[in-house]
């Protein structure tokens, strides 16, 4: 049997390399044998530490989502001048879901298959408080002309659909442009600048 010490080491290990196979080859397409491979443990191992493939990914999804939410929050509920805080608020989602592609599938897979146990995981982030604070923000600048009166409820989903929906559907983009993964994320980090030009020209008062 490991020490606690060498046990430690051999889970971080199996995490590490479970994350970089499940960004390389997805989620369906890495298997237990992989990443027994890449941590140089053995399926036996891998099962012992995590029980099951999928477990490893919640915790990798887990440790994802607080980095995301984290940082998301924090954004929007800065004082920063708006339109700063909105490119760093879109910066946030492409920052994070570069290194995690796959979180973007997964909460895809979640809201088709288990919409409940979604809806707790970001419920227990406690979303509330930062979300009513932009919604505020939302309508002080629009009340002050700085920009246009837009509800907050459809600038957020915007935001989010816009953001998430490039790495959703990743794969089959790829396919359809016969490009590779390189060129995609090339492509995904224009569309990035594209995302903030857009959102910012739709909130500019007329004139």
């Amino acid at each position: 049997m490991f020490n606690n010490e060498e046990s430690s080491e051999v889970k971080a290990r199996i995490l590490k390399e479970s994350q970089g196979l499940f960004i390389k080859n997805g989620y369906k397409g890495t298997s237990v044998r992989d990443i027994a491979k890449a941590s140089e443990t053995n399926v036996a191992m891998v099962n012992y530490y995590f029980q099951s493939k999928y477990n490893l990914f919640e915790i990798i999804f887990e440790q994802a989502l607080d980095v995301l939410t984290k940082k998301v929050f924090e954004t929007i509920t800065s004082d920063k001048p708006i339109f700063e805080l909105i490119e760093q608020w879109i910066h946030a989602y492409y920052d994070i879901l570069f290194e995690y592609p796959e979180i973007a599938a997964f909460i895809l897979n979640e809201v088709s298959l288990n919409p409940e146990a979604l809806t707790h995981r970001i419920k227990n982030r406690n979303p509330y408080g930062a979300f009513e604070k932009i919604a505020k923000r939302i309508e002080d600048e629009a009340r002050k002309g700085v920009i246009r009166e837009t509800p907050a409820a459809d600038f957020l989903l915007n935001i989010l659909s816009m953001c998430m929906f490039p790495f959703m559907f990743g794969k089959m983009a790829m396919t359809l442009m016969n490009i590779s993964r390189d060129m995609y994320d090339e492509l995904i980090a224009n569309h990035e600048k594209y995302v903030v030009e857009f959102t910012i020209n739709a909130l500019k008062p007329c004139k």
